[in-house]
């Protein structure tokens, strides 16, 4: 019976346990307990002590001892492929590492919202995934508190949402603001404005987009519902392509949406990380030309009220 107790108790130590798989497999493929010690350049008793520990701590015999060779009894052909799959895994971590510090490649999960994700971060991952082919992007979708609790959580390495966005342990960089419009219908009465303030509007029903859903098909919604006589919206630059029966009015003053990348502060920035967080900013100021800061986000833009919890999640592919 395998005795679980001496691999716990501290008899037997990782460092042994490795030195005795290193036996274990020598005498496996040599056939011979000489040659096994030869070639790992041991005294032949201190393998042939390796062995019998192993033995030991396993409960079991690994070798059948013949007049002039040595075979693996059932137990120890059972057990052979997992110890040259251990030596080989050990042997493999300093070139791993290395990869690691040198070369950008691994599992990156990135979280956004809906109304940045298909619109803004999608279409550029392409040139993210031909640039650095190991990395293994996995790509999820939810609301910001949900993303934000995501990361706290480790499920997530980097969220991209609209900012400011406030916890503890988390580092917030904006990357771009993009114009915010008001959406009204084709024949409403500030249709043909070239600007307007939204204190025009104050008496009128205001539709939300909502965070967690479909940017397009909610501006299409409020589109629809604002043609019918619901109301008038606010919605961003990346709507427009969506508000089909809706006229878009720049806001006076100016008004934006921040958007901005969010990740858990930690002392340590693996190279994948730093290459897309890199990505992300070369690809915002090739779409925004001008700085960042030079839009401003007024303090009365309504906020969209918080939508039912969604989550979807899944592997980046390439089409």
């Amino acid at each position: 019976m395998y005795r679980k107790n001496l691999w716990v108790s501290g008899s037997v130590t990782a460092r042994s346990i490795f030195a005795q798989m290193e036996c274990f497999c020598a005498v496996a493929r040599t056939g011979s307990f000489t040659k096994a010690a030869a070639e790992l350049a041991l005294a032949q008793p201190s393998l042939s002590e390796q062995i019998s520990k192993l033995e030991q701590a396993l409960n079991c015999a690994l070798f059948e001892r013949l007049n002039r060779r040595v075979e693996l009894t059932p137990l120890g052909e059972a057990l052979l492929p997992k110890a040259r799959a251990l030596l080989e895994d050990a042997a493999a971590l300093p070139r791993h590492l290395e990869a690691a510090r040198e070369g950008v490649g691994g599992l990156l999960r990135v979280g956004a919202i809906p109304t940045i994700l298909p619109y803004f971060l999608t279409p550029s991952l392409r040139g993210f995934v031909d640039r650095y082919p190991r990395v293994d992007l996995h790509l999820r979708e939810a609301t910001t508190d949900q993303l934000l609790k995501q990361l706290q959580d480790g499920v997530l390495d980097i969220a991209i949402v609209s900012v400011p966005v406030q916890g503890a342990g988390l580092v917030v960089r904006e990357l771009f603001c993009e114009p915010l419009y008001l959406a009204v219908p084709q024949d409403h009465t500030l249709a043909s404005a070239s600007k307007v303030r939204l204190r025009r509007v104050s008496h009128e029903r205001l539709l939300i987009l909502k965070d967690g859903h479909c940017l397009r098909d909610e501006t299409l919604t409020i589109c629809n519902r604002g043609s019918a006589g619901f109301g008038v919206s606010i919605i961003p630059e990346m709507a427009r392509r969506a508000a089909e029966g809706c006229r878009l009015i720049p806001i006076d003053p100016k008004a934006a949406r921040r958007v901005g990348y969010v990740k858990l502060q930690r002392r340590y920035v693996s190279k994948t990380m730093e290459a897309f967080t890199a990505f992300l900013r070369e690809t915002c100021a090739a779409v925004h030309k001008s700085p960042a800061h030079s839009l401003r986000t007024p303090a009365a833009i309504p906020t969209a009220p918080a939508a039912e919890p969604r989550t979807r999640s899944a592997p980046y592919r390439r089409n």
